[in-house]
């Protein structure tokens, strides 16, 4: 897929919501490259890298940068998220980046290590660190770049919902702005730079694409965001939408460009004396996920080789939208935390899973790949309760949202079916020989109680699935899904021929559907109904 749009301001001259500005004797034209939340999937990101190395022999000719919308790595594998800054930088030449919450996955002092002897900036401007923080040796305010004599800016956005999408335990050190305090820290860095002459600025933002857009309007003085953490698909320049007027009646491009390696984005722009831009041309390309021979090859130097545990025959792939769709490989991932941990029943919430394996042998670096976060699997007494309004606000909420955030509850040792708005239809719980106990949804029980398994980010009482914390206590295991699952699959019968397929444990209805299946049990019922004498 392929999407490119010009814009040329002086189509809007006579716009009331453009400003015309004189455009002298000479237009700088600039060419990013760019891409976003790759979280570390190398079996995904090789065809950026190919486009990045592309894009830096066919750039010559113009001012060019190539950036990142943040999120480069997930999980607490230095080593791993080691080998991915390698690649951006040996292999991309990446210029800078923005902090997502994902390059806090180890802690500051884990990026801190897996920084080192690289030379990619890391731009986070609204954010306080405590003073002693591995982070003030790494973050950076702002940088200036220079090209060809020409000077531009650079600032920083980490995401606003930082305590919300990480583990407590990576928060000591950090805290992350709220939008008003966000504003005035990229003003401030804005004006400090325009007071060194600088008129072309460029916000690296992992804070979403809504407010991304916000923050277009609320500031002068940035004409570029390039963004991450909502993982947003947004092409080609449209007046209005991803073209933003900002606080001073200038244009704003912003650009994301989904995750996980699926896109690329090209954003060639000209900028008047004044460093204002003049023409927009945002081209986003479409990629498909490949195991790349190179990048197999550094990974096995850097972090040795993965034992084989399988060969896989079948396997569905992952959904468009992670959080928001079933699928086969989540499945196994929750049954093997319930049957490693023995207990009643498991839950995971969607957008742990990170990436599918492919068909084909399967390794333990491919299992830990696909549930990189390294939290702590824990086992707790849940309510039926808590279970039943967890499902219902996962599933609205998830539903409810084009991001699909906070993402669907996966689970084994339940099965449920909700409509595609989010409402809970029914739940049923699957004992260990196969038997089906209905919920009563409406009424669940606080006393009746289920030995279950979840992760120390999914229960956190402030996070994003509130109804999960225990009441009853919990115990912590040092050790995360990746274990429970390559346990697991070793176990199989037949691990030569793997085949995983979605068992529909987890059934979302259209709400059409529901109407027809309502008004067919009304019809049966009408007909059978004694007739009145």
């Amino acid at each position: 897929m392929l999407s490119v749009n010009r814009i040329d301001f002086n189509t809007y001259k006579n716009s009331t919501r453009f400003v015309e500005n004189p455009i002298l004797s000479k237009n700088n034209k600039l060419k990013i490259f760019y891409f976003n939340d790759m979280h570390g999937s190398t079996d995904t990101i090789s065809g950026v890298v190919e486009a990045a190395k592309n894009f830096n022999k066919n750039s010559n000719q113009y001012d060019s940068f190539i950036f990142s919308g943040g999120d480069n790595v997930s999980g607490g594998d230095v080593k791993k998220n080691e080998v991915v800054l390698d690649i951006m930088q040996n292999q991309m030449d990446v210029d800078a980046t923005s902090i997502g919450n994902h390059e806090i996955d180890a802690a500051s002092d884990g990026l801190e290590e897996f920084s080192k002897g690289h030379n990619i900036d890391f731009i986070a401007t609204n954010v306080k660190f405590d003073d002693d923080s591995p982070m003030k040796k790494i973050a950076k305010k702002s940088v200036i770049k220079e090209e060809n004599g020409t000077k531009y800016g650079i600032i920083g956005a980490m995401p606003l919902d930082f305590k919300e999408c990480t583990k407590k335990s990576v928060q000591e050190d950090i805290e992350v702005m709220d939008f008003d305090d966000t504003i005035k820290a990229l003003q401030e860095e804005i004006n400090n730079l325009r007071a060194q002459n600088i008129n072309k600025i460029i916000l690296l933002s992992h804070t979403g694409y809504e407010n991304d857009k916000k923050m277009a309007a609320a500031l002068d003085g940035v004409d570029i965001i390039i963004g991450g953490h909502s993982h947003s698909v947004v092409e080609g320049a449209k007046h209005g939408e991803n073209i933003v007027m900002s606080k001073s009646n200038q244009p704003v491009i912003i650009t994301q460009a989904g995750e996980n390696g699926g896109y690329y984005g090209i954003l060639d722009v000209e900028f008047n004396s004044e460093g204002i831009l003049t023409t927009i041309s945002n081209q986003l390309t479409q990629l498909h996920a490949r195991k790349n021979p190179n990048i197999e090859y550094i990974k096995k130097q850097k972090m040795g080789k993965s034992p084989i545990i399988g060969t896989i025959k079948e396997i569905e792939p992952m959904p468009k939208n992670r959080r928001m769709k079933p699928h086969a490989w989540a499945n196994l991932i929750v049954d093997s935390m319930k049957e490693g941990l023995n207990a009643d029943c498991a839950f995971l919430n969607a957008a742990n899973i990170r990436k599918v394996p492919t068909t084909g042998k399967l390794t333990e670096r491919d299992v830990t790949e696909s549930v990189p976060m390294k939290n702590k699997l824990v086992k707790a007494k849940l309510t039926q309760k808590q279970i039943v309004e967890a499902i219902k606000q996962a599933s609205k909420e998830s539903l409810g949202k084009e991001t699909g955030e906070p993402g669907l509850l996966f689970a084994s040792g339940f099965r449920y079916k909700i409509d595609n708005e989010g409402n809970l239809l029914e739940l049923n719980f699957i004992d260990k020989n196969g038997n089906k106990t209905p919920i009563d949804i409406n009424n669940p029980s606080e006393q009746i109680t289920y030995t279950a398994v979840l992760d120390n980010f999914t229960i956190k009482d402030d996070g994003e699935y509130p109804h999960l914390a225990p009441k009853l206590g919990y115990e912590e295991f040092d050790y995360d899904k990746d274990k429970t699952a390559i346990d697991y699959i070793k176990k199989m019968q037949n691990t030569d021929n793997l085949e995983f397929t979605n068992d529909n444990r987890l059934e979302i209805v259209q709400t059409s559907q529901l109407q027809q299946s309502n008004n067919n049990i009304q019809k049966f019922l009408n007909l059978t109904a004694p007739k009145a004498s």
